[in-house]
């Protein structure tokens, strides 16, 4: 996949939703599903003894900045300008403790960042859409991580989507390698616009057994909001 491609798409396709996106985070921010996430997102930054450094990975509009506590830095990556413009304002800003925060725009499958940058790292719904899970990113994560670092991101949960998707998606994996040339142009055409990479949890299961993580844990979350109705796996991991 070039990341390139798929990125412009994804910075084009957020150029226009970024200030409903903004809005959204007043509804989502009084739902259960962000309690949920909130006293996840607490308790993983409070277990540390001392102030830490976090990466938010598609930070988006810092709906889960006022989530954090005990961050001496908090840097928010995300690949629309757009929207690290709102998260200058994020939802509930008054509650942001984090003492240094830097907003950078990068594509976080091509940024770099020194080894050992990073006490907590997370990822809020990213991945699944137009952004898949690989063995490549949580290398990337694994590496950024300070020894006893953590890692927590969700994915969409493919096993939740609708059965004519995933009976589509299957067969297009199945007859892709004997289709002509021509036709495989058109798919990997439509492929970098905004593709989906929604997981099942054996799935994600197996992606992280061929990680450097060898303390993770993947689990089901049922997300019940205004904004979106589906299911989230959610996974957790250390850094050893």
């Amino acid at each position: 996949m070039d990341y390139e491609v798929v990125g412009a798409n994804i910075r084009a396709s957020y150029r226009e939703i970024s200030p409903k996106y903004r809005d959204d985070d007043e509804i989502e921010v009084t739902t259960d599903n962000h309690r949920h996430v909130t006293r996840i997102l607490h308790d993983i930054s409070c277990s540390f003894e001392r102030p830490i450094t976090v990466l938010d990975v598609g930070c988006g509009t810092g709906r889960y900045f006022h989530c954090l506590q005990n961050v001496a830095q908090l840097v928010g990556i995300d690949i629309s300008p757009d929207m690290l413009k709102a998260a200058e304002s994020p939802v509930r800003a008054p509650e942001v403790t984090a003492r240094d925060i830097h907003l950078l725009c990068e594509n976080v499958y091509l940024a770099s960042f020194e080894p050992g940058s990073f006490d907590f790292i997370y990822s809020l719904g990213m991945f699944g859409n137009a952004s898949p899970v690989t063995v490549d990113i949580c290398d990337r994560f694994y590496e950024w991580l300070r020894p006893r670092g953590r890692l927590f991101f969700n994915v969409v949960d493919l096993a939740t989507i609708p059965l004519r998707y995933r009976v589509r998606k299957r067969l297009r994996r199945l007859v892709y390698p004997v289709l002509p040339r021509s036709i495989k142009c058109t798919l990997d055409e439509r492929q970098q616009l905004l593709p989906f990479f929604g997981m099942r949890q054996k799935e994600l299961q197996r992606l992280m057994r061929r990680t450097p993580f060898q303390q993770y844990a993947v689990s089901s979350h049922i997300c019940s909001s205004p904004l979106w109705r589906g299911v989230l796996l959610e996974c957790s991991a250390t850094k050893t």
